[in-house]
This record gives structure tokens, sequence and C-alpha cells, in this order.
């Protein structure tokens, strides 16, 4: 009897569901500005232990949400998360430890400190979550809100900032029109990135401070660098499409045992530079740029940087380099490179300074105009 006990115990564990909270049963209304509905869905959500988020098929309006622990927002086939115009009715991610080292550009047009309220803006804020997700077949979309306060003077809130937390996953969802990056990460632990696709506004995916991660099976098309970022250990993207206005990868920081594999790089950009308004540039400037120190001080080691069955496609080069004082650049390895429709120099690698990678062992490529 004992032995039927524990086991019809272990069989409605193992079958239990998780909760589902659907935003229109706390008031969200197609075409309605929704923030609070739909922060009411989540927080309610967090309460029960964590669980999934229905977003509905239908247009939502929102300013600032918050992810919460063990919390799936899911966004149905049809359905569109949708930001407010208004770049004032967004809030801005406060961190809670020291992340200074993550700062760059420094008395520029370009400067992000996490200091800077404006600069820290988004629609999707993490605050310190683990396990916290993002998935569905939805779309949210930034609306490229215009901020005259913001970077540049004209950019306005992230799609996304998730920050100081772990395993948080972005799945099978589209980002599109971000008034600044689509996702920004600080200090994160093991995200996941799978089958996403971005299109439009600045970077796509940019993190600052990374133990583990992946990129995979993503789509990039975007109006600035698809990929960027530094300070990652142990980062892996694989598998991408990537197509840029700017660069297909740029990293502003040291990075170790970074693995780029099996992506297809090609210009020219689908879409605008963003700052510059170019309609469309004639090709993608460099397929991946390793530039520790590009945007300010970025001490540390760059080391076991791996780039392997890579194809790349109307861009001026394949990879540049430019390692700057304070850095110190090991060792680079590049297998099976294939580069068609070369707009510069036919050499795998171009570097802009003298301080380059005491190592470069490269395998197997084919370059041609």
């Amino acid at each position: 009897m004992r032995k039927v006990f524990l086991l019809l115990a272990f069989v409605a564990c193992t079958t239990a569901k998780a909760p589902v909270f659907n935003i229109s049963d706390f008031g969200a209304n197609d075409g309605a500005v929704c923030t609070d509905a739909i922060q009411a869905a989540i927080d309610q959500c967090a309460k029960a232990g964590g669980g999934q988020v229905i977003i509905p098929k239908g247009t939502f309006l929102s300013s600032t949400i918050y992810l919460r622990d063990n919390v799936n927002l899911s966004l149905a086939d049809g359905a569109v998360l949708r930001g407010v115009e208004d770049p004032k009715a967004y809030s801005h991610y406060s961190p809670v430890n020291d992340l200074s080292r993550y700062d760059s550009g420094g008395g520029t047009a370009n400067a992000n400190c996490v200091s800077d309220t404006t600069w820290m803006k988004a629609l999707i804020i993490g605050e310190g979550v683990r396990n916290a997700s993002i998935s569905g077949q939805g779309i949210i979309d930034g609306g490229h809100v215009f901020n005259p306060e913001g970077e540049e003077g004209m950019r306005g809130p992230h799609l996304i900032v998730v920050a100081e937390s772990s395993n948080f996953k972005l799945s099978g969802i589209t980002l599109t029109r971000a008034s600044n990056y689509a996702f920004l990460g600080y200090a994160l632990t093991d995200p996941l990135f799978d089958n996403v696709v971005i299109t439009e506004g600045w970077d796509g995916i940019h993190i600052r401070g990374c133990q583990g991660g992946l990129i995979t099976g993503c789509s990039f098309k975007t109006g600035d660098d698809s990929i960027a970022g530094g300070y990652w250990e142990g980062f892996r993207i694989q598998d991408c499409t990537i197509n840029s206005s700017c660069n297909g990868i740029r990293i502003i920081m040291p990075c170790q045992n970074l693995e780029i594999s099996s992506c297809n790089f090609y210009g020219p950009g689908e879409y605008p530079h963003r700052t510059s308004g170019e309609a469309r540039r004639c090709n993608m400037l460099f397929g991946i740029s390793l530039e520790p120190g590009a945007w300010g001080s970025a001490s540390g080691v760059m080391k076991g940087i791996r780039l392997t069955d890579l194809s790349m496609e109307c861009l001026s080069s394949p990879v540049s380099t430019s390692v700057r004082e304070g850095t110190v650049a090991q060792d680079l390895t590049i297998k099976n490179l294939t580069v068609k429709d070369l707009t510069g120099s036919p050499v795998p690698i171009v570097s802009w300074n003298d301080l380059g990678f005491k190592t470069v062992t490269i395998n197997n490529f084919s370059i041609s105009r």
C-alpha cells in the first residue's frame, strides 16, 4: 500500500502543469495600453511559483514591464507587444552591484554608462532574475521611438534589458524596430538565444559581461552591429544568419574561450544604418570585428578565440582586429572560412594597429572579389 501511495505521489508531481495566466483575464485589450494588466499577470504567475503568461493574438501597447523568476512570457502567433511612443513613459534598470567596468565611450556621443538612467530605459526589464524567459511566435515591436535626450540625440529605450541574472532564455520570438538595442545584457550567467529573429533598430544582441551563454539558430537584419559586447567567458555563437548595415559581430571588450561557428554573414544591409541614415550600405563593414578597448578602457586578456566554418559575402573585410592598450590578445584561430564579393583587401584579417594577437592560426580559407 505504501509503494502504491508513493507511486501515485510521484506521478502527480511529474504530471502537474505549471500555471498559465492570460493577460486578457487581467484587463488587457487589443489596441489599448496594457502595462498594468501585463504586469499583474506576470506578478500573479510569480506568486504562484512560476509558470506561463500568455499574450494572445492582437496588438497590446505597453511601457516598461518587469520579468520575474521562473516566469515565461509567451507571445502567441499573431501577438504584438508594442512600446508606447512617449520615451518618458519608460523606466530604467538600476544596478544592484557596481557594473561600471562595462561602461564605454566616455565623453563621446556614444557614451554608454549604467549610471545613465536614460541609457538604461527599456520596454522589458529583468532585474536579477533567475530562469525568466520570453518565447513564442509573436513580435515585440519597439516602434523606433525617437528621444532627443538619448544617445546621439535620437535613441530611445532598448527593447529588453536583462542584468545580473542567470539562465535567461529568449526563443522563437521576433524583435523589431528597437529604439536602441533589441537586447542589452549585463553580468549574465548562461543565457540562451534560440531561433530569435531580430530586424531593424541598432544592435541586435549586445551583452557586457557573461559566463557561458549561447546564441543559436538566430536571424539578424539589423541597422547596426548584429551581435556585440564583451567580457564573455565560454560564449558560443552558432548556426546564425547575420545581415547588418554595420558589423556582423563586434567585440569591444576582452573575451575568453569564444567560439563562433557555422554562421553566414552577408551584405548589404537589408535595413538602413540607423545612425547615419544611409538608405542601404553597399556592403557590410566587417564580418567579425575584434577590437577590445575600441570604446574606452577595457583591460583584460583576449584568448581562445575560435572562428570556424564561416561563410561571408559582400563585405569590406572578413575579420578585423584592433587591440588597444590594456588588453593582451593571445591566440586567434580561423578555420574553414569562405568569402566572396569582397570589396577590401583579399586577406582574411586586417589589423588597425600594431597590438595584435600573439598567435594567429589560419587553416583552409577561400576569398574572392
